[in-house]
């Protein structure tokens, strides 16, 4: 899974504002400085998930999630995103860009809605990792969600403010954060709103800035997508299909025949069968990090027939078995 350089520039940028370095900060977690420069750059969660560790070290501050968006310092992390979120005319419609666009974003949707008569709950998935590291993912886009649902409804808050996560040693700065409505060990991360405050009007919309903004993200996703080699787009159908999908199936859903495929990957300079084995160790491997799933619930999710199947297929991706692998750390 790939995220966008834009999150790491705004991690960046709070360090800075502590006065760590920029330069000692990514490189002692070796991290090239000038990837920040290119925009549009793609950095690995597992990249992320590093500078999220050393920022939390650095800056002394376990709760630096739920304070990032209290700095001055951090820029409009999501770029033409966020313009199209500022300039949205009712809460919904921005969610609803936030989801047509996630690609600008991260690799795989992370916004979603479900509603009832009374009730509406916008909730996050930022997939798997070190719990430091998906509480901080956490606890700065839930952040993110209140104060958008307060941007377009004066005085609003959530009425309840829910993390997938047991409650942290510094449980008091969510209480400050969220007013006491925060839930732990919840089934997801995210915020439960009245369904009323969805189509409340917003007066500062701008729709025709708005269009101009959803013009240009529209470019830069079909950029995005257009750059994406065949092997990437593989790898990105089975991460959203766990399981060894047939060669048919997955040129069927790019819009191309087997043979075309085939063409592709040789022009490449690889296999169908090596991209699905890479693409599902890789997704193995950052399951087996959640310490909340067991092996036997990883070779079930990837659909394989038992665990000693999935487990002899791990070694030969790896050369090492799931027992073994790194299992996440749980952190404070």
């Amino acid at each position: 899974m790939a995220v966008s350089i834009l999150l790491a520039r705004a991690l960046v940028e709070v360090v800075e504002a502590a006065n760590v370095d920029r330069r000692a900060f990514l490189a002692s977690v070796g991290f090239d400085a000038e990837r920040l420069e290119r925009l549009d750059g793609r950095m690995r969660l597992s990249e992320y998930d590093a500078l999220i560790v050393r920022a939390l070290d650095v800056t002394s501050d376990p709760a630096l999630g739920l304070h990032m968006l209290e700095s001055q310092a951090v820029p409009a992390t999501y770029n033409v995103t966020s313009q199209l979120v500022l300039h949205s005319s009712s809460l919904r419609e921005a969610i609803e860009s936030l989801t047509r666009y996630y690609r600008l974003i991260s690799d795989r949707p992370y916004w979603e809605i479900a509603e009832d008569d009374r009730t509406a709950t916008i909730s996050y998935d930022g997939g798997p990792g070190p719990l430091r590291c998906r509480r901080f993912r956490a606890e700065f886009t839930v952040t993110a969600m209140c104060k958008m649902v307060q941007y377009f409804v004066r005085n609003a808050f959530p009425m309840e403010v829910a993390f997938d996560h047991p409650a942290p040693s510094y449980r008091d700065e969510y209480d400050k954060a969220f007013q006491g409505r925060e839930r732990f060990a919840q089934p997801f991360n995210g915020v439960v709103i009245p369904r009323e405050l969805m189509d409340l009007t917003h007066l500062r919309g701008d729709e025709e800035f708005r269009s101009t903004m959803e013009a240009q993200a529209a470019k830069k996703l079909a950029r995005l997508e257009q750059k994406a080699r065949f092997a990437d787009r593989i790898c990105d159908y089975v991460s959203a299909n766990p399981g060894q999908p047939d060669m048919d199936s997955v040129a069927r859903a790019l819009g191309m025949s087997p043979r075309s495929l085939r063409r592709r990957l040789a022009e490449e300079g690889t296999l169908y069968n090596a991209v699905v084995n890479r693409a599902l160790a890789v997704l193995a491997a950052r399951l087996l990090v959640d310490e909340r799933r067991t092996i036997q619930e990883v070779s079930h999710e990837l659909r394989f027939a038992d665990a000693s199947t999935f487990c002899r297929a791990f070694k030969r991706w790896t050369g090492t078995t799931p027992k073994h692998a790194d299992r996440g750390t749980s952190g404070t």
